[in-house]
């Protein structure tokens, strides 16, 4: 081998040397900041577990901290929310993230079923001292658990009313079992319901916030197929808010025991220009027909409506 071919040898191995050594690099990188983040998981829920302990404070009521530090009021007997904010500060994971998405500071949001309030303790954070955040919870014991959270948190820029939210200003009927605190709803036939059941007041959106220049930027709405009504009853404000996203439950076979169905629920929403998108378990977005979520025999879908595709 002469020397001019040793040397070239040589120089190409020692570029083959140097290119190894910067994908190792890249990963060696790579690798430290996935240890960063699992550390800052880690203490995040450490810190929580050591220093932010639930306080139980008798009468089925608790005091614990949200994982963002928020302070929260828990009805202990309810096992399918109140459990996972007790246990580990948080509901909903995937669908709480496009929410943190959605919001801005400075935005108006309404929270329609805020049940413990978690969603409602999120927006106030989110849009800060110059947003609005207006929560809607019938159910006398969640609304008052929920406006003490809100107290407790010092969010002076959001409201919580003890309300139902529907198409005509009077009274209804809520059924609901403490231990299952999200099932709660408007019932039309209470006389059937085996369930516990409390008449509430029920306001008209559109007449609670007639000023025309009022808009809302996002909303929250859980109401266990009362969709359609509320919907009727907020359809002017949804018509001046050009940029509003909605967050919310698709589930025909509770929208027609409600009596507005699937059909008339799509049909509002079309009427005034608003698309749909699937929420999919990793809070990733795909968008869907109307039609096609009309004519879904059944289930259960959580969906963003919204006029234009959500960046």
């Amino acid at each position: 081998m002469s020397e001019q071919e040793l040397s070239a040898r040589i120089a190409a191995l020692e570029s083959r040397m140097d290119q190894v050594e910067q994908r190792l690099g890249a990963k060696l990188d790579h690798i430290g900041k996935r240890l960063e983040e699992i550390t800052s998981f880690f203490a995040t829920r450490t810190s929580r577990m050591m220093n932010a302990q639930s306080l139980y404070l008798g009468d089925h009521t608790a005091l614990t901290f949200l994982e963002t530090g928020q302070r929260i009021y828990v009805d202990t007997r309810s096992q399918d929310i109140g459990v996972h904010l007790l246990t580990v500060g948080r509901w909903e994971s995937n669908y709480l993230e496009l929410f943190r998405r959605l919001v801005k500071p400075g935005h108006t949001v309404f929270d329609i079923g805020a049940n413990h309030a978690f969603y409602a303790l999120h927006a106030a954070k989110l849009t800060g001292a110059t947003g609005q955040v207006e929560a809607f919870e019938p159910n006398p014991r969640l609304a008052e658990l929920s406006a003490a959270s809100l107290r407790a948190n010092g969010y002076k820029w959001a409201r919580l009313h003890a309300v139902a939210v529907g198409d005509a200003k009077g009274q209804a009927v809520l059924t609901f079992n403490p231990s299952m605190s999200g099932g709660g709803n408007i019932q039309m036939n209470p006389a059937r319901s085996k369930a516990e059941s409390v008449t509430v007041d029920v306001v008209v959106l559109d007449e609670m916030f007639p000023d025309p220049s009022y808009t809302v930027d996002v909303i929250k709405m859980d109401v266990e197929g009362y969709e359609g009504r509320a919907l009727r009853g907020m359809a002017q404000l949804l018509e001046r808010s050009p940029d509003v996203r909605i967050m919310m439950e698709f589930a025909p076979a509770l929208m027609a025991r409600s009596g507005v169905g699937a059909s008339e629920v799509a049909a509002q929403f079309q009427g005034l220009g608003l698309s749909a998108w699937l929420i999919g378990g990793t809070g990733k977005l795909e968008a869907v027909s109307w039609g096609k979520l009309a004519n879904q025999p059944g289930g259960l879908m959580n969906i963003l409506v919204a006029r234009e595709p959500p960046a």
